[in-house]
Order: structure tokens, then sequence, then C-alpha cells
């Protein structure tokens, strides 16, 4: 009997091509992750950043704002002003945010870690390398951030070009008081005064981020690990494919280490702003002092009022004094609502978003794969003979 035609089909070719597209956008999302992840915090929730500063300077406030829930109404009222009201100073944070990455980046290279023999010592000295970088860092760059900060508070409908006055105030700090600076601004205090907390609040806040980043992370990966390995066993007890196991354990691999990673980040984030909270309303009102400044009628929404220059401090620690004596101790505490309300929706965000993404590249992957039945191992090329007579 002769053979015409003979025709050998592989099922793991297609598969092979399905394997490759999955962990492209497996790839995709990750990335797509992240950027949402920094647009979010940086760009869109940015209004609330805004109106907490504006809290934390208006010293003659009465609503403390320490609930998420009385945030909105405030919101709502300035931004019948206009978009610019709620994004006031939002180039000059990025900007700010951009410079600390670029400078941070450039000393490390610059200040390389001596080697050691002992592993320990290698990694204390690249902390401390790390400490010392980012202190320095933070100098450099905090005339942006008292820029930045000026900027975000000063009302639109009292603005008039104030990132200029902005410049001049940082300008005037550096230099000794004089009758000619005027009887508005002789109030400022100097930038060695205020340099010292501004730094403090920064590296210290950054230390605890990274501490507890350390800490969140591994505890995130060990419960994802051990729900990973539920799954693996109830897929083999279901004899399902091996290649398609590995094939979705990578991918959802991927999914969840940096799913985790910006969970961290965030949580990280959230507790070091928390615990530093009050040094950071201190140096707020440190910054704003002296400083012809408008701000948004934190109370209402509605309206403007100055920034009241009766009470003056000398230092640190003066202010804080001041703040416990005419405020209460919840003073230290104003618009920490809005904290609270940027990080919950952050969360909430990208648990959406890892929820979803999840849903489509991961799930629909593993519900469209053919023949995933049958142990790869088992599985034999089909073979199809076609003769005279018919087809075997």
């Amino acid at each position: 009997m002769d053979r015409s035609q003979s025709t050998h089909h592989y099922p793991d070719v297609v598969s092979r091509s399905n394997n490759s597209t999955s962990k492209q956008a497996a790839s995709n999302y990750a990335a797509g992750l992240k950027m949402a992840s920094l647009f979010s915090e940086h760009v869109l929730l940015y209004p609330l950043d805004v109106l907490r500063r504006q809290i934390q300077v208006n010293n003659e406030a009465v609503k403390y704002h320490l609930s998420p829930v009385s945030v909105f109404p405030v919101l709502f009222k300035i931004s019948a002003q206009g978009p610019s009201s709620l994004w006031k100073g939002v180039l000059t944070s990025l900007a700010y945010n951009g410079l600390v990455v670029a400078t941070d980046n450039f000393l490390q290279d610059l200040i390389p870690v001596k080697k050691s023999k002992h592993n320990r010592t290698q990694q204390l000295r690249r902390v401390a390398r790390d400490i010392v970088v980012r202190t320095t860092t933070y100098l450099i760059v905090s005339p942006i951030y008292y820029v930045m900060l000026i900027e975000s508070v000063q009302s639109v409908s009292a603005s008039d070009g104030n990132l200029l006055d902005g410049i001049r105030d940082t300008l005037i700090r550096f230099v000794p008081y004089s009758s000619s600076i005027g009887v508005g601004r002789s109030k400022m205090l100097p930038i060695w005064k205020i340099l010292i907390p501004a730094v403090g609040l920064m590296t210290g806040r950054y230390i605890c981020e990274k501490i507890l980043y350390k800490i969140i992370l591994p505890t995130l990966n060990a419960i994802q690990e051990a729900d990973r390995y539920r799954k693996r066993k109830q897929r083999r007890i279901a004899q399902l494919s091996l290649d398609d196991d590995y094939e979705t354990e990578e991918n959802v691999l991927l999914f969840e280490t940096t799913y985790a990673s910006l969970i961290a980040r965030i949580a990280a984030g959230f507790f070091g702003q928390l615990l530093f909270y009050p040094v950071e309303t201190i140096v707020h009102r440190l910054h704003v002092q002296g400083v012809r400044a408008i701000i948004d009628n934190t109370d209402t929404g509605v309206g403007v009022l100055p920034i009241n220059s009766s009470i003056y401090y000398t230092d640190f620690w003066s202010c804080l004094k001041s703040i416990e004596e005419t405020e209460g101790s919840a003073g230290l505490y104003k618009g920490i609502g809005c904290l609270l309300l940027k990080f919950s929706l952050l969360y909430g965000g990208m648990l959406l978003a890892h929820g979803v993404a999840k849903k489509f590249v991961i799930d629909n992957k593993s519900s469209s794969d053919p023949g995933t039945t049958t142990p790869t191992w088992n599985r034999e090329p089909t073979t199809t003979m076609t003769t005279q007579s018919g087809q075997w």
C-alpha cells in the first residue's frame, strides 16, 4: 500500500506561541503597574497633598480635618476655582522628585563602597553610604522643596507670580537680615535654622521607609509563596499539564512579585509619613513664616485668608511648644485626613488594577489553552496518514 501523504501535528508548537504572548503580557503589566503607581501618587492624587499643606500651615483653622470624610466637601469647593487650584505646583513637585532621584544616583556612582572580606561589614558600609548620600541629596535640593511648598499653598485667586517670589525668598534666607528686606519678610528664619529640621525630616522618613519596606516585602512574599504552593498542589492533583503549570507559575510569579513590591512601597511610604507627620507640620510652619502667602480657607473651602503673622517661631522647639499651647496636640496632625484618603485611594487603585490584569492575562490564558487535561509527558504527536483508499 503506497503512502501518498503523511502529516504530523504537534500541539506543543501552538502552546509555545501562547506562552510567549502571555509572558509579554505579564511583562507589560509589570511596567504598566509601576507607571500607574507613580502617576497616581505624584500627579493624580496631588490635590490631596496641596490641601494637606494648606491645612498644616493654617494656624487659625478651626477644622483640623483628622478624618478623610471632612476632606471631600472642602476639596470640591476649592475645585470651583479651576483645575489649577488643585494642581498648583505639580510641575515643581515633579522637578523636585526627579532631582532627588538624579542627584542620588549621581552621588551613588561618585562615592563607591570599599570592599570588605566580611559581608556584614560590607552591608553596613553600604547602608552608611546610602544614608550619607541621601542626606547630601536633600541638602542640595532643599531650595527646590521650599519653592514647591510656597507654590502649592498659595491660593490661585491671590497668586501673582509666586514661583518667582518663592525663588526670591529662598535667596533672601541666605543673607543676614537688614531693614531693606522689609517688615513683612523680617520674620523669615535664616536658612540654617530651617535646614536642619527639614533635612532631618526627609532623612528620617527615608530611613524609616527603607526599614519598613525590608520588613513588609518579605512578609508579603511569604504569604504569596504559600498561596502559590497550595495552587500547585491542586493542579497536580487534577493532573494538569506540567508545561502549562510551569508557564502559568512563571507569569503569576512576575505578577505577584511586582504587586508585592508596589504594595510594600505604598505601605512603607504611608507609615513613614504617618510617623513623621508632626515633624512635617512644624517644618512647613517654619518655611512659610514671614512669607506673604494667601491660602484658601480650609474650614469652608470658600474664600481666602492670609497666613497669621502675629505668631513668631524662633526655632523648631518654639514652634512645637506654640502649637501645643494654642492648638493642642491634635494641631500637629492637622490635615492628616488627606494623607489617609490619598493612600487609601492609591492602595485601592493598585488592588483593582492588579485584579483586573490578572483576571484577563492569567485566568483567561489558563482557561483558553487546549489539551490541559492530559499531562505533556504522556502526549504523543498526532499522526495522520492518507492513502488511496481513505484515511487512517
